[in-house]
């Protein structure tokens, strides 16, 4: 089970939302963090940034990996949990589908990664954990689609 699952678990019995928290086992100082909006924002802030991303782009295959893993988990936290500000969405998007060199380094590194990033953008906006507002990120998921 995700961990984000037992706010929707917690909310079918009738109980109030409990506190979330996730394990982070990159960090020796901060073993885990209250999952909130806020958390989120300086999450998906950290991953639209240059370094992060040329970081992870070092890694070659496994850093296209680590790319596609944490939209995913974004994504798991806002279905089950409701825990990320939507334009979040589209400041990740703009960071990896909106940006040439990122696009061409995760199709030649890692196919399936861009595949994955790919569908679950249009899944959210489906699904509507995410509607974007701004118009060039809508065309481009109606015409991926």
């Amino acid at each position: 089970m995700h961990e984000a699952g037992l706010a929707p678990a917690a909310a079918r019995l009738g109980a109030a939302t409990p506190s979330l928290y996730h394990l982070r086992d990159t960090s020796r100082s901060a073993a885990c963090s209250l999952v909130d909006r806020g958390n989120f924002a300086r999450c998906a802030c950290a991953c639209g940034q240059p370094k992060w991303m040329s970081g992870m782009m070092r890694h070659g295959f496994r850093g296209a990996a680590e790319i596609a893993a944490t939209l995913e988990h974004m994504a798991s936290f806002a279905h089950l949990a409701d825990a990320v500000p939507t334009h979040l969405f589209d400041l990740y998007y703009d960071a990896m589908l909106g940006s040439d060199n990122v696009r061409t380094f995760m199709a030649r590194e890692n196919p399936a990664a861009l595949a994955a990033i790919e569908t679950c953008f249009t899944r959210l906006n489906q699904a509507s954990p995410w509607r974007t507002r701004r118009n060039s990120i809508a065309v481009a998921l109606r015409e991926a689609s």
